[in-house]
């Protein structure tokens, strides 16, 4: 064995030396080429290391390895001369998984650290006890051919097939030797990862690596096959490494990858049983199906009228938006399976993205037929991706902690959706009638992409009909003990926001020569003057009514007076200084800060190309959000212009091919949408319950400060209302499409209730 184990891909294209190894372990026959699909998609820091065994690939003219002992050891000495104080994470796919499993063993008994062990469409050691006998060529070729690993036309070429089988059959001897049942368990985190459509690996047989980790495991699903490591590598990969990237840069993956590509790579079973697989994992998908997990979900058989459990479900459904779009067909088939087994009515509607769908429930009105339109229930399934920042807990496990329900989602918005499902099945289960149609819709698309609500209700008008809608939005604070419910509200507008790119330029010269003018410090200059800026306090009609109803409900005399000097106040002067007075006092400063004027957010800075150059030029985007009724966009671009001068260049980035008057105008259409009617059944009902579940607590409508999928809706005269039903806090709100997200877990049974009692209230009349 003269070459080289492993071989180290994309360090310097993805940010230089890598703080963090991804070794990466072939199924059967395969080498590292398996994996050519994950290339330039790895987080910022971290690069590819591929383990390549002897005979294939570069090292076809070696003998191949058939002990499992003698390959991880191999593959043990390279990684621990390469690691050198580095962060580890191993990834193995199908056979591949087993040796990445023994890989971590050693690596762990020897003291080399690993920060999480990936297990991808691959059986634990249990199912191995080391029992096989003889792998022959002609076992190795009815491999291939029977599970479609190979074009047969391949195989009856002699020079292909003197190329390809022996390392199938090396795989396959060592998977057949190989006693995994003696193994003992490792203490590493770990991935076990299904593909829902794998005919050779089923669920269950991934979810017995629970067994063989002391520490915690996580069970996740993706689109695809047995190589989903191929057909989907940025769902595997996100799978895989979501909440590991320390790096502060910006992911480079992408979106799902296209189509398989076929390779020397496959499952792990011999003779009969490899024929037997597909039809037992046919089966499983039946029965799946018909428990409501359906084809690529998971069956949830918890009490679905438990929003925690419900939650826990959703957190677990790994639906990261990349940008431009989320795959949510498995949380789609789980949901489809809770609901008809409620026996309510589900569709899910395809978008043209493949695995990217709308789910919807309806639970029709009392004599099926009534003159109120439908209650909307709309919450969205996908999230934002939990990269570019280290998690302390999971981010996809739905962990429990102190009395908080942490992962990706928990606020925005799984929690909510679960408080929806939960209260709307508990009505069904005690057979409630309603006056109206309750429809729960699930949009697939609000972080980002183009097949969200606007795409749903143009291409599909005829799918549902609102009367009004109920979406994510207000909250529920507590007074400064923290323990003490203060105010709820009820958001019947939204922000909406401007995206600016900045530019500094220079020139660009040698690193020997640096000059006073660099582009990256001119562009710090600039960031750092317009973080300091700050637009006057606004407060338009929705967020004077709301700070009105916080005057008389907070239990701080100092901020109760500030407020109404705010709003009592007749001079801009000195409205903005009491304004910054109630932001000072406020337990939730960011908050009411956003309530009350235009803020910008900053998302992103770049420069640079290459060590050895000072770049000429520099670039950052943030974005300005505006309140309806607030300042006028056009006038705070000149403003932010006049203020940085010619040190920088500010753009305003629009839709594709729109000028920045365009834009502009757009925005200022969007802002001109009239508030919702606080005047209606739903919003008084939604008072009635607040009251009821939430004694002598204030309940007001208010001002959003993020953006919802509500405005198209508002366009057609739709009344829509933003509720997080449970109590926050200032740390849970940080943490919204950041680090650690999480809910209290009985602020989330008791916003679960609230919604009950709003829904209790839409009964039709006896």
């Amino acid at each position: 064995m003269s070459g080289s184990w492993l071989r180290i891909r994309d360090e310097e294209k993805n940010g230089g030396p890598a703080d963090t190894l991804a070794v990466c372990f072939a199924p059967t026959g395969a080498h590292g080429s398996t994996f050519a699909g994950w290339h330039g998609r790895l987080p910022h820091g971290m690069a590819l290391v591929l383990v390549t065994p002897p005979g294939r690939g570069t090292r076809v003219d070696e003998e191949p390895v058939v002990d499992m002992a003698v390959y991880a050891d191999a593959v043990v000495a390279e990684v621990r001369a390469l690691a050198a104080g580095r962060r580890l994470v191993l990834i193995g796919v199908s056979l591949g998984a087993l040796l990445a499993f023994e890989v971590c063993r050693r690596l762990l008994e020897t003291g080399v650290p690993v920060a999480r062990l990936c297990v991808v469409a691959g059986q634990s050691p249990g199912d191995f006890a080391g029992s096989g006998g003889e792998v022959t060529l002609e076992d190795a070729r009815a491999f291939a051919t029977g599970t479609g690993l190979t074009d047969p036309e391949l195989l009856a070429d002699p020079e292909f097939e003197e190329v390809l089988l022996p390392p199938i059959q090396a795989d396959l001897t060592l998977a057949a030797h190989y006693a995994g049942r003696a193994s003992a368990a490792a203490h590493v985190s770990l991935r076990a990862v299904w593909a829902v459509e794998d005919p050779h690996v089923p669920e269950a047989a991934v979810r017995r690596w629970r067994e063989w980790t002391t520490a915690d495991c996580t069970v996740l699903s993706v689109e695809g096959g047995h190589y989903a490591h191929q057909e989907n590598p940025a769902a595997v990969l996100s799978a895989c490494l979501d909440g590991l990237s320390r790096a502060a840069g910006p992911s480079r993956r992408t979106v799902l990858g296209s189509g398989a590509a076929v390779v020397s790579g496959s499952v792990l079973a011999l003779g009969t049983a490899t024929a037997a697989a597909p039809k037992a994992a046919a089966a499983q998908r039946t029965a799946a199906s018909a428990a409501g997990g359906g084809a690529g979900g998971r069956a949830f058989d918890g009490d679905p009228t438990d929003p925690v459990e419900l939650a826990i479900a959703m957190i677990r459904q790994n639906t990261s938006n990349p940008g431009d779009g989320a795959i949510t067909l498995p949380y789609a088939r789980m949901l489809e399976g809770i609901f008809r087994a409620a026996e309510v009515a589900t569709e899910i509607v395809p978008t043209p993205k493949e695995g990217n769908v709308h789910f919807f429930a309806r639970v029709p009105a009392h004599g099926g037929s009534t003159r109120k339109k439908p209650l909307l229930l709309l919450g969205h399934s996908d999230v934002v991706p939990a990269v570019g920042d280290a998690w302390t807990r999971e981010p996809f496990t739905g962990e429990i902690a102190d009395g908080r329900l942490y992962g990706r989602g928990a606020l925005d918005m799984k929690g909510v959706n679960a408080a929806f499902v939960a209260a709307l099945l508990r009505h069904v289960r005690q057979g409630t009638r309603f006056d109206r149609d309750i429809v729960f819709w699930s949009d697939c698309d609000e972080e980002q992409g183009p097949y969200g609500v606007r795409w749903l209700l143009t291409e599909h008008p005829d799918t549902v009909e609102a009367g009004a809608v109920l979406t994510e939005g207000g909250w529920v604070l507590n007074q400064r003990d923290g323990r003490t419910p203060m105010i709820a509200a009820l958001t019947c507008n939204d922000k909406r926001s401007l995206l600016l790119r900045l530019e500094a330029a220079s020139y660009a010269t040698h690193t020997s020569k640096p000059f006073g003018g660099q582009a990256v410090i001119r562009l710090g200059e600039v960031l750092e003057q317009l973080g300091g800026w700050r637009a006057g306090i606004r407060p338009n009609a929705l967020s004077r009514m709301y700070f009105a109803e916080l005057a008389r409900a907070t239990a701080d005399p100092a901020m109760a007076a500030a407020i109404r000097e705010m709003l009592d106040a007749r001079t801009e002067a000195r409205r903005n200084r009491a304004g910054d007075t109630v932001v000072r006092l406020s337990d939730t400063p960011e908050l009411h800060n956003a309530m009350l004027r235009t803020t910008l957010a900053f998302t992103s800075a770049k420069a640079g190309y290459y060590p050895s150059i000072v770049p000429g030029t520099a670039t950052a985007e943030f974005r300005a959000a505006f309140l309806p009724g607030g300042d006028d966009p056009g006038r705070i671009v000149a403003e932010l212009r006049s203020l940085i001068g010619n040190r920088a260049t500010l753009t305003v980035v629009g839709n594709p091919g729109e000028s920045e008057e365009q834009a502009v105008a757009r925005l200022r259409g969007y802002l001109a949408v009239l508030d919702s009617s606080h005047d209606t059944d739903v919003f008084r009902a939604w008072q009635e319950a607040v009251r009821q579940t939430h004694p002598g607590v204030r309940a007001t409508a208010c001002q959003f400060e993020a953006v919802t999928s509500a405005v198209p809706f508002r366009e057609r005269n739709v009344p829509v209302y933003g509720m997080y039903p449970f109590t926050v806090s200032r740390d849970m709100l940080k943490r919204m499409h950041g680090t650690d997200e999480h809910i209290g877990v009985e602020a989330l049974r008791q916003g679960t209730e609230t919604v009950y009692q709003l829904l209790a209230r839409l009964r039709a009349e006896a």
